[in-house]
């Protein structure tokens, strides 16, 4: 007599939380491999932290170093001046900051100071001098590179 057996149930809870667990991971990496100009605000802070980590050794930056330069790239991202791909050199295979076009970062003494050097305007038609654009670069080699 086969009285009211209960069937033990496969557990497909946990195929169905891995299979979204995947899909969202997939889906992080795809949205880092967009261009700079299509990454979403929160998106952009991230890679910018991560830029930060990188160049800090090169500069010698202490955590609150990090953290009030963080603070000053957070404000450009506001007012949009890191919008476009010709001020943020943005590598889509490594999902890394390269450079940052116009940031400049100096340490005289013990106190570190950032700012964007503003283009000046050429005098006439005179072709600008490579040496007038400064950037910051992750390359220890290139620290302040001249485009």
């Amino acid at each position: 007599m086969d009285r009211h057996k209960t069937q033990k149930k496969v557990n497909d809870d946990k195929i169905d939380k891995d299979t979204f667990k995947i899909l969202l991971e997939d889906s992080a990496k795809e949205a880092y491999a967009r261009p700079w100009n299509r990454l979403e605000r929160g998106l952009r802070l991230n890679r910018l932290r991560i830029f930060i980590e990188d160049i800090s050794p090169q500069f010698n930056m202490t955590k609150e170093e990090k953290d009030s330069f963080f603070i000053f790239l957070q404000k450009a991202v506001d007012k949009k001046l890191l919008n476009t791909s010709k001020i943020v050199q943005y590598d889509k295979e490594t999902q890394r900051i390269k450079t940052i076009s116009g940031l400049e970062i100096k340490r005289n003494q013990d106190v570190l100071k950032w700012a964007f050097i503003k283009k000046q305007k050429p005098d006439g038609t005179r072709k600008k001098k490579a040496e007038d654009n400064f950037s910051v670069s992750t390359d220890a080699t290139e620290t302040m590179q001249h485009v």
